[in-house]
């Protein structure tokens, strides 16, 4: 019965399509299927098939514009072999929401609402991305920005519901988010000053009160100051000295054992800006400071953060086509007072070995005190002397730790004239880091967009 009401859903979406075709209204989407294989050195196979699709129609209203998007998905996995059987019963509606932009009344401010799923995103300490809803934002009233929604209530929790507001002047930018769910109030408030041509000034104060905390002090006749409240404070200025050298610095503060609640994802950059929240081996508070500068076309940079007791030095250049660069990082306050806990070289250049043949050749070496030296060679090229498999993208890697520990990455990307992109990748040998996972991936994909 499911299986039929999926089957009648897509051939009244296919109709639907052709019908707002000949009304002249915007119908568009895109169609992934991938399906991934993989074999571990022990033999083991593992599957995964995956499906996305995505639709979207565009309706036009006068001066408003009206959106409609429905995603679908199926993510499945089979650890019993290579099974090319897409169960159908998988579909699942990953999203769906109709959106529009406008006034709510004649002359009044202009403003996208949303119905369905939402995307909150009022910074990377108010952002969720799991609620449903309704959502009204970009609200212009002068210098001040306004957006707000709601989240219907579940079987799970009661409603959830916030705002933000941003003020931007000349040389002043300000803003505050506030978002109360069932259990708790979430500030957020962030801004930044130039008080001179080349100094900026900014900070960031985030807290959250546990209500039901709070009102269990208050019973008690408690000190309801401190109780059921967590705080975060960033503050941090940076000038420029001149065209070739920065510096800033700042204080950074945050509760024990406290992570906030709508806290962005951690970034996979491992961009400490944002990530620190989200490390464990750290202090809770702690000072920064950084300078960087460039001289003779060497871009040098000293970093050090109390928070996690590192100092951190590099230096990047071109030399005659080569891309160099070197880090440090010294463990600062430690036993000794100054240990380096890790050192990176890395070089890359670009070779045109012959007309058609581009070879991108790089190398990394990285040095700790656990795993001693480690080497990685690299290079990749796609080529384009053969034209039947014009385009065929080819890459190595060796990782040598040591004479017992060396392990190779080989593979190829292809995208086929029908479409259909391939590609194989083996990991073999044996690695320092027992994280890498070794064995033979075969993929195979298509995406079309209409």
């Amino acid at each position: 019965m499911r299986k039929s009401i999926i089957a009648l859903t897509l051939v009244c979406v296919l109709a639907l399509s052709a019908v707002v075709s000949a009304a002249d209204i915007k119908f568009n989407g895109a169609l992934e299927t991938k399906i991934e294989w993989h074999r571990d050195l022990e033999g083991n196979i593992e599957t995964n098939p995956y499906s996305k699709l995505g639709l979207n129609f565009g309706l036009d209203t006068g001066e408003d514009k009206t959106r409609a998007v429905v995603e679908f998905g199926i993510e499945d996995k089979n650890d019993g072999g290579l099974n090319l059987e897409l169960d159908p019963s998988n579909l699942k509606l990953k999203k769906a929401y109709i959106e529009t932009d406008g006034s709510f009344w004649h002359g009044g401010p202009e403003a996208t609402t949303r119905f369905g799923s939402l995307d909150i995103d009022y910074g990377p300490f108010a952002t969720d991305k799991n609620q449903h809803g309704i959502s009204i934002n970009s609200i212009d009233v002068g210098p001040v920005r306004v957006n707000g929604f709601y989240g219907v209530p579940t079987e799970e929790h009661k409603s959830i519901q916030g705002f933000r507001t941003d003020m931007s002047l000349k040389d002043v930018a300000a803003g505050a988010s506030l978002i109360h769910d069932f259990d708790a109030l979430h500030l957020a408030a962030d801004g930044a000053v130039r008080p001179l041509e080349d100094l900026v000034v900014g900070g960031t104060f985030v807290t959250q009160v546990d209500l039901a905390e709070t009102e269990a002090a208050e019973t008690e006749e408690e000190d309801t100051e401190s109780a059921g409240m967590n705080h975060l404070i960033v503050v941090g200025a940076e000038y420029i000295v001149n065209n070739n050298m920065s510096v800033h610095g700042g204080y950074k503060s945050i509760s024990e054992d406290w992570k906030p609640a709508y806290i962005a994802e951690q970034d996979k950059k491992k961009d400490r800006g944002q990530n620190w929240v989200h490390e464990t081996e750290r202090n809770n508070s702690g000072f920064y400071a950084g300078v960087a500068t460039e001289q003779q076309g060497i871009t040098l940079a000293a970093d050090y953060d109390q928070m996690f007791k590192e100092a951190v030095l590099s230096a990047a250049t071109n030399y005659e086509g080569f891309d160099l660069n070197v880090e440090t990082i010294l463990g600062v306050d430690g036993e000794p007072s100054f240990a380096t806990k890790s050192a990176k070289l890395g070089v890359e250049r670009d070779f045109n070995v012959i007309e058609g043949l581009d070879v991108a050749a790089k190398y990394a070496g990285e040095w700790t005190p656990d795993s001693g030296l480690i080497h990685s060679l690299g290079a990749k090229t796609k080529l384009g002397l053969v034209p039947a498999i014009n385009g065929l993208e080819l890459n190595s890697e060796v990782t040598i730790a040591d004479l017992e520990t060396i392990g190779y990455v080989i593979g190829a990307d292809f995208q086929a004239p029908n479409g259909i992109k391939l590609g194989v990748e083996h990991v073999g040998g044996k690695y320092a880091d027992d994280a890498v996972k070794t064995g033979t991936t075969a993929k195979a994909g298509i995406a079309v967009k209409f």
